[in-house]
């Protein structure tokens, strides 16, 4: 199953025995599934080169790329001890942690680490934590390995936060006190949880082989219940939650039942987390507990129980900014590429369009060119179709007003001018009569109508009266 970059984060623990890498994907909703485990035996007096091969071996079996990492430290490298704190401003509280670790491990505060966890809050502004202490040799040894496997920034985090974390994840909110045994076939490690943190806790080897040592594990389970109540001035829990290597538990839990005044309970985890079928026969197959490593997956953990050293930090915090601002550079670049990319093509494409309407407006003008040829000749036509039409209207209206004694001999007509009349009758009176027909025509009433002359004249057919009336435009 292949998956993104993103989706995925790897827990890793290191031990004297055994390596041991884990896959958990995380899904939109941050939902998270196991999918896979890889695990190998370590020999005794193994030198640090072959470690680092055989653990690089199996982050590439996982297709490990430079996805977040954390690191489960044992409970046997790093001690706890509860504290009351007259503050709960979380910086002041990392330098007051820092400044009482050198009370429970016999080193100066700058060869010692410590993380913490606030567990509660007072109303006097007292604040209740839990410090984590681990000697900085044994944690630089953490991060030699990994660097030289290319890996710059893991979370190195207490195994013991893991158990708590299964704990709070399989039980409803509120879950009382109580008492988490996490066990394998050669160690067991105890957890006291109190408001679903980590309050109490220590780890102790025991020998299967032995024929009392279920009678030496309920004396630890004893001695820390006590240790507890001691050290906190609380009351003990009341119940055991026993996790881990099935076969062991199979073994204890008769026992304890019987013999431990508590009510014992084995946590059936594997039913509450998504686990593969492939991971969960690894699990059932090993003699080795993988608990702490899904705990520690199943949710973030919180920055203050990073136990990866002060100095290291700002190292990688500061890789981690310049990277941050060349991502952030790229992408300004990047985004101001895009844009001017974007903008060219856009002026590109309006070039092209303009052209295109350059070639369509030529094309066009040619054909409009023709059509404008063609409209002048309508408009000539047109013009002279009216103009026709005009003198065709003239001849109608002196056919109208004519009387039958006038005779037309000529008829003249200049557009938008005049016209002139020439005829011939026999009476003066007629021609009289016919231009007073004519000032009265609806065709004539834009013309001033006048007699120009009238004169007798002797032809063959008697005395006859020659005239010219001319019409002129007004």
């Amino acid at each position: 199953m292949r998956t993104k970059k993103k989706q995925a984060i790897f827990i890793c623990q290191i031990t004297e025995n055994s390596l041991t890498v884990m896959k958990c994907l995380v899904g939109n909703n941050a939902h998270r599934q196991f999918s896979a485990l890889a695990s190998e035996a370590v020999p005794p007096g193994i030198n640090d080169k072959n470690l680092t091969e055989k653990l690089g071996q199996l982050f590439r079996k996982l297709e490990y790329n430079n996805n977040p990492l954390i690191v489960s430290l044992p409970r046997s490298k790093v001690a706890t001890r509860y504290l009351k704190v007259p503050t709960q401003i979380p910086s002041e509280i990392e330098n007051i942690v820092s400044l009482q670790a050198p009370r429970y491990l016999p080193y100066p505060s700058n060869e010692l680490v410590t993380g913490y966890q606030i567990i509660s809050k007072g109303k006097e502004g007292y604040a209740d934590v839990n410090l984590v202490i681990a000697h900085k040799g044994a944690v630089d040894y953490y991060i030699k390995i990994f660097r030289n496997l290319n890996i710059k920034n893991p979370k190195i985090i207490l195994s013991s936060y893991g158990l708590c974390n299964l704990y709070a994840y399989t039980n409803p909110p509120g879950a009382p006190a109580a008492m988490l045994i996490d066990v394998d076939c050669r160690q067991a490690e105890l957890v006291v949880t109190l408001y679903e943190k980590l309050v109490f806790s220590r780890y102790f080897n025991f020998n299967r082989d032995e024929v009392n040592w279920k009678d030496l594990f309920i004396e630890e389970i004893n001695k820390t219940r006590d240790a507890y109540v001691r050290e906190l001035s609380r009351e003990a829990p009341q119940k055991i939650i026993l996790m881990g290597q099935e076969k062991v538990l199979q073994e204890l839990y008769p026992t304890l039942s019987q013999q431990v005044h508590l009510t014992v309970e084995v946590l059936p985890y594997e039913k509450k987390v998504n686990l593969s079928q492939e991971l969960l026969n690894s699990i059932i197959n090993s003699d080795t507990s993988f608990v702490s490593l899904i705990g520690l997956g199943l949710k973030d953990i919180e920055e203050s129980l990073d136990l990866t050293p002060g100095d290291i930090k700002k190292e990688f915090s500061t890789v981690s900014r310049k990277k941050e601002r060349l991502r952030l550079v790229f992408s300004v670049c990047f985004i101001v590429l895009l844009l001017g990319l974007g903008i060219a093509k856009d002026l590109d494409n309006k070039a092209r369009y303009l052209e295109k309407l350059k070639t369509e407006m030529s094309s066009i003008a040619q054909e409009a060119k023709l059509l404008e040829t063609i409209e002048k000749r309508f408009q000539l036509l047109e013009g002279r179709a009216n103009k026709k039409t005009q003198s065709l209207d003239i001849l109608y209206g002196l056919y109208q007003v004519i009387p039958e004694a006038v005779f037309l001999s000529n008829f003249s007509y200049e557009e938008d001018k005049q016209v002139i009349l020439h005829g011939q009758t026999s009476q003066l009176n007629d021609v009289s009569v016919f231009v007073s027909a004519l000032q009265d025509s609806p065709v004539f009433k834009e013309f001033n109508v006048k007699i120009k002359y009238a004169t007798r004249k002797i032809t063959q057919s008697g005395e006859m009266l020659d005239f010219e009336v001319v019409c002129l435009k007004k």
